[in-house]
């Protein structure tokens, strides 16, 4: 839609917020140094083995394995920069008494960079996507970067903005596009903790948990429900709406998973009939 600028007024122009300018940069300039860095063993396998490919073949094993160890080179280095860089501590972080925000907001953008990094590299990340779920580099991302969970459906779908601040338990259904945070700025200042979803619990498509919510075991979350930070949502409770809000109490046993399809959206229908949706 075109703009409409009266006569006497002053178009005015749209800038880019100084602190994404700073993380773009920031975001680049690493870049360009872990892939610079990493093309050095993948030049050296090259110039070793590139004499000696006189067939076809042998160049397509020369590039996949070039290919290989420029990710895993990739990988190595940025795994490197996660253990030697420190994470913000847990905890709230008022402004500073002369309005400025709080020095811990630094060290999450580093932190946030170095996860941008690790889930969305300069290149396709078909191949380093899956390297990190295997050994030897499995443990390892797991255990610095996040998310600690035991959960296979944890998917691409999910967006989790501090994989290092969830703990999931086992047999947790995430949904599609369900947004976790474990961090939150406004001006009254910054919070910083950790999201836990303990066993068997759904949390539905495009909900939203914030810092310190607590999910207990068997409990579903319904789809695009916002909770809010620090709720504590009890095992086997249906929440709904925006702010989730506890609908009702969820029948023991395996029937609470079973019913997540269905109890999902018949909380979310009471939730709106009850106004808290």
């Amino acid at each position: 839609m075109a703009s409409i600028t009266h006569p006497g007024e002053k178009r005015q122009r749209t800038r880019l917020d100084p602190g994404k300018q700073l993380l773009q940069c920031g975001f680049l300039v690493i870049a360009l140094l872990l892939t610079a860095a990493a093309l050095w063993p993948a030049a050296v396998v090259y110039s070793a083995f590139a004499p000696r490919s006189d067939t076809a073949l042998a160049w397509v094993a020369l590039v996949i394995a070039c290919i290989l160890v420029f990710n895993y080179a990739y990988l190595v280095l940025l795994l490197a920069l996660r253990i030697v860089l420190p994470r913000p501590k847990e905890g709230f972080y008022p402004p500073r008494k002369d309005g400025r925000p709080p020095r811990e907001v630094a060290l999450l953008m580093l932190n946030i960079l170095l996860t941008k990094l690790r889930y969305n590299p300069p290149w396709a990340p078909m191949i380093s996507s899956v390297l990190v779920t295997l050994p030897p580099l499995h443990a390892a991302f797991r255990h610095f970067f996040g998310p600690h969970t035991r959960s296979l459906t944890f998917g691409d779908s999910t967006i989790v903005l501090d994989p290092y601040l969830l703990y999931a338990g086992k047999n947790v259904q995430f949904g599609f596009r369900s947004f976790m945070s474990g961090h939150i700025f406004d001006n009254r200042g910054m919070l910083i903790k950790r999201v836990v979803v303990e066993d068997d619990a759904v949390i539905g498509g495009f909900a939203s948990l914030l810092p310190g919510v607590h999910v207990g075991h068997h409990s579903i979350v319904a789809f695009a429900s916002v909770v809010k930070p620090n709720t504590m949502i009890g095992p086997y409770e249906l929440s709904a709406g925006s702010p989730a809000k506890k609908i009702r109490d969820l029948p023991r046993g395996d029937a609470a998973t079973s019913a997540a399809g269905a109890g999902t959206g018949a909380g979310l229908q009471q939730g709106r009939e009850d106004g808290t949706a």
